[in-house]
């Protein structure tokens, strides 16, 4: 997540809570230690459009924990190979009736 966002994601979520966004409560929430030029700055870029949280998307994206309901490639690929079969059989037998 950049760090703009981060900004922007924390004072939506003070403002939800009834709190006026600062930055002494915003750098108090970040995950990383970023200068105070650049979360006064955000601050103000939120200030001027509270939307921006929403609008904004993050730079990175977090990747996925794997868990019971994450796939392997053996899985994906025999799940593919399942959906596809009758596929096959169909494009024979159309072969097979045109010929």
């Amino acid at each position: 997540m950049s760090s703009d966002h981060e900004i922007y994601q924390i004072a939506a979520q003070l403002a939800a809570e009834n709190k006026t966004p600062t930055v002494a409560l915003i750098k108090a929430r970040l995950t990383q230690s970023l200068p105070l030029a650049k979360v006064i700055k955000g601050l103000q870029s939120w200030q001027n459009n509270p939307k921006i949280a929403e609008t904004s998307t993050p730079e990175v994206k977090t990747p996925r924990k794997a868990d019971e309901n994450t796939l392997t490639l053996a899985e994906v690929e025999s799940l593919i190979e399942q959906a596809i079969t009758p596929l096959k059989a169909e494009i024979e037998r159309l072969k097979a009736k045109i010929s």
